[in-house]
């Protein structure tokens, strides 16, 4: 999700999509794991996959730095900062980002804790002053703190409702927002983004750069340095059904950036110059802040479904390991 407009234009990974998507949901989440790499055993057998899944794909070597379970709602608001407003964000948005979860005419939350998950909702609502005549309320949310590199992975059930654009991402703790700046040194990178009015069965992985994406009239991609191979900015892979259970993730390090759904990688970009400072096509050696949000319509989100009265992005948990 994107201060800037953002296009996707991978191609689909079709012999991945056996690995995305085949656990059987349950309607809730399974029985929550500890946040740690080895996985305890499910209580039952039928849930053994389900309970296998909520433990993550977090590679070996790596430990736990921080994770918000989303257990208590207290916890949730002191690890989390809002965004506030109705200025359409870049691309045209159609809703209002409630300051604290909540909008303060009605009360609606548009962000909350309960029964062990994080719900973002949008919601349609009447225009007004309150709202910046704002047809959609929602929440755009930001961790305060930022790391380095590591196993980032977030598991979600995304909105069916055509018009909506969830999205797990990053941006710069201390730099641009925009990667278009003209300092060359902005970076974003989108973990998932997910758009059912585009393609309801397609999730989005993107690594921005001023040079290797096309925000700034550039393209060249990332290219291995050791094979001379380009790989897109971007990729995309289907998912049975995004409106389940899954795993979205990252592996993130000086040398490559590598996207995951439910521990199958689809996305692969490497360090073009890894012996040389390079921000204007990789920006990614430095802090970068983990972001939650639910947008609606937009230059990519389209016009939503006419029936559109709620939706919501539900996440289980946010869970961050480095080395």
């Amino acid at each position: 999700m994107k201060h800037i407009l953002a296009v996707s234009i991978a191609l689909s990974l079709a012999a991945l999509a056996d690995g995305c998507g085949r656990e059987e949901p349950a309607a809730r989440p399974a029985a929550k794991a500890a946040p740690k790499a080895a996985a305890k055993p499910a209580a039952e057998a039928g849930r053994k996959a389900a309970a296998s899944a909520a433990e993550g794909h977090a590679p070996e070597g790596y430990r736990l730095a921080w994770s918000d379970e989303f257990d208590s709602q207290e916890r949730f608001l002191s690890g989390w900062t809002f965004e506030r407003g109705g200025s359409g964000w870049g691309n045209k948005e159609l809703q209002y980002y409630c300051a604290g979860g909540v909008f303060g005419p009605t009360g609606q939350r548009t962000a909350s804790v309960s029964d062990g998950t994080l719900k973002i909702k949008a919601i349609k609502i009447a225009p007004s002053d309150a709202s910046q005549n704002r047809e959609f309320i929602s929440a755009r949310l930001n961790t305060r703190e930022s790391w380095q590199h590591g196993y980032i992975e977030m598991r979600a059930r995304l909105p069916l409702v055509k018009g909506c654009w969830p999205a797990f991402w990053m941006l710069l703790k201390d730099g641009p927002s925009y990667v278009r700046d003209e300092s060359r040194t902005g970076g974003e990178i989108d973990i998932v983004e997910f758009v059912p009015g585009d393609d309801p069965n397609a999730v989005h992985f993107s690594a921005h750069s001023y040079n290797a994406t096309g925000e700034a009239g550039r393209q060249t991609g990332y290219v291995d340095p050791a094979t001379g191979v380009k790989h897109s900015y971007s990729n995309r892979v289907r998912v049975e059904n995004p409106g389940d259970w899954h795993c979205y993730g990252m592996e993130w390090t000086h040398t490559f950036i590598r996207g995951y759904c439910d521990g199958v990688e689809y996305f692969y970009a490497p360090n073009p110059s890894p012996d040389a400072a390079d921000s204007a096509t990789w920006p990614f050696d430095q802090k970068y802040y983990i972001k939650l949000n639910l947008a609606v319509g937009g230059s990519w989100g389209g016009t939503p479904a006419d029936d559109f009265g709620e939706a919501t992005y539900e996440i289980d948990w946010v869970r961050v390991y480095q080395k």
